[in-house]
């Protein structure tokens, strides 16, 4: 009595991407006579490669056969091949922004990280934007990034989950340094002065509007480059809650003519 040939077949699993080339099967033997106990085993069942894809060719080697009636049989092939997919591993990306002093814009800095890439992978994460909501001094703003994209050599084993994502960060107001200039005059007894304000702090296209409360000479008396002291700076204009003041005084100087 000669030994049954047999014939092994195999099935494999498709696979998330996981960076290695190991590959899940099922075998099966055709024409094992009804009521014997063989079975079939494999060493290796491996992908061409680890690379996302469909169609890809699983390779089973080291077949061979087990049970109480496996003497009575011998297989055909010791190796076999099928076909599975690879398909591509979610990633999240998630960042964090940096907190940033008003200037007027909606602009963002953000860093980004990506979870779960495959330990020795290239992965890079990229945005196109990183937007504030507004361009108002604020705590806990909302951030929104978007056009998310991957890169580098294994990007393409990967997708995201989501191409746009948020995060918070502050806007603080920037330091405003008020530059008085004071008018000359002619002696009129009094220490009232007349000054106007300006800065190069004020952001181009926003309405701040530098105020004082007074601005008086050292003394009433006749001289040149005469000291002139002002006093209770504020800021007022729709966007004056962006800014803060160095100082609430300063000083100019001027003449008084007799």
């Amino acid at each position: 009595i000669t030994a049954k040939t047999l014939t092994a077949s195999y099935s494999a699993s498709n696979k998330v991407y996981d960076g290695s080339i190991s590959a899940t099967v099922v075998g099966s033997l055709n024409s094992v006579v009804s009521g014997d106990t063989v079975t079939l085993a494999n060493t290796s069942a491996t992908f061409a490669d680890k690379n996302v894809g469909t169609g890809k060719t699983v390779t089973i080697s080291g077949l061979s056969l087990g049970g109480a009636d496996a003497t009575n049989y011998s297989l055909s092939n010791t190796s076999a091949t099928t076909t599975a997919a690879i398909t591509a591993k979610s990633l999240t990306a998630s960042y964090t922004a940096s907190d940033k002093t008003y200037d007027g814009a909606t602009s963002a800095t953000v860093v980004g990280s990506l979870n779960s890439v495959v330990s020795g992978d290239t992965v890079t994460l990229a945005n196109t934007s990183a937007t504030f909501a507004d361009k108002n001094v604020g705590t806990g703003k909302t951030v929104t990034i978007s056009g998310l994209s991957l890169g580098g050599t294994d990007a393409g084993n990967y997708t995201l989950s989501s191409t746009s994502t948020t995060t918070t960060a502050a806007i603080t107001a920037k330091s405003l340094t008020a530059s008085y200039t004071a008018s000359d005059k002619t002696y009129d007894g009094s220490r009232t002065a007349t000054v106007s304000a300006s800065s190069s702090d004020i952001v181009t296209g926003d309405a701040v509007t530098i105020s004082h409360s007074s601005a008086t000479f050292a003394d009433k008396n006749v001289g040149t480059g005469k000291t002139v002291s002002i006093s209770g700076i504020s800021l007022s204009g729709t966007d004056a809650g962006n800014y803060s003041l160095a100082s609430t005084s300063a000083s100019a100087s001027a003449a008084i003519s007799a």
